[in-house]
């Protein structure tokens, strides 16, 4: 059984490192495989010592236990993550906000590329309502991820007039203060139904920050060849979610 514990941990270290220092966009998932091989060594201590010592066996059941615990609420935060990976077709809305992501130069992202085709999949029987792209520029960037947002629509037959250039926003919650500031400024009421275009996994923590429940999702949803990098998005965003509601 101990050495079953130091296998699982010595694995868990060694795809964790993969992760974390070599292939950077599951970085997350990396510090967790190295959380999960500390666990697994405390454990098989634990374990062995626990034959010999009273308060091995306590902490070894206070540390299953914190486990349990944990999963509990993992699996809780993660159903409401999944649960908001939706696209709402039936709620009328009167104005669309696209949240950012990065920007290779002046060409979108991969993850920004999918935000913004579900959007203009979004507005195809939506010609008049206006459509807010919020993001500023970032390092290497060459422009805003507004700007990206709007060249790329425009370019794919959006009319320019519809479009209001948020570049100010660092993060996602400038993202939505900034974005209603602007939609009030050109007299749309922020508490009607108003849509957000983000990635599936990233739609719950926006209607968090929303604050209202007028928001209606739609969801940008990642390419299939692409899964492992989805599942390493959704178990990142719980434990934001997490932070959101905890440290508010």
């Amino acid at each position: 059984m101990r050495r079953g514990f130091g296998i699982a941990a010595a694995l868990c270290a060694v795809v964790g490192a993969f992760f974390a220092f070599g292939y950077t966009p599951m970085r997350f998932s990396g510090y967790l495989l190295f959380g999960a091989a500390a666990v697994l060594l405390c454990l098989g201590l634990l374990w062995r010592w626990g034959k010999k010592y009273r308060w091995a066996r306590a902490c070894k059941a206070i540390l299953l236990a914190g486990i349990a615990v944990g999963m509990i609420l993992f699996t809780v935060l993660e159903a409401w993550v999944i649960s908001w990976a939706r696209t709402d077709d039936e709620t009328a809305v009167t104005a669309v906000v696209v949240l950012g992501a990065g920007v290779n130069g002046t060409v979108p992202s991969l993850s920004l590329q999918v935000r913004l085709e579900a959007a203009l999949d979004y507005i195809a029987d939506k010609p008049d309502i206006p459509i807010v792209v919020t993001g500023s520029q970032g390092p290497g960037e060459e422009i805003s991820e507004a700007q990206c947002m709007a060249d790329w629509l425009i370019g794919h037959g959006v009319a320019a007039e519809r479009i209001l250039l948020e570049d100010q926003a660092d993060n996602t919650e400038e993202n939505i203060e900034f974005s209603k500031a602007m939609l009030r400024d050109h007299g749309i009421d922020t508490t009607a139904n108003i849509a957000v275009v983000t990635s599936d996994y990233h739609l719950c923590r926006a209607h968090l920050l929303w604050g209202v429940p007028w928001m209606v999702p739609v969801a940008a949803h990642m390419p299939e060849a692409y899964w492992p990098l989805t599942i390493n998005y959704f178990i990142r965003e719980a434990f934001a979610v997490a932070a959101e509601v905890l440290l508010p």
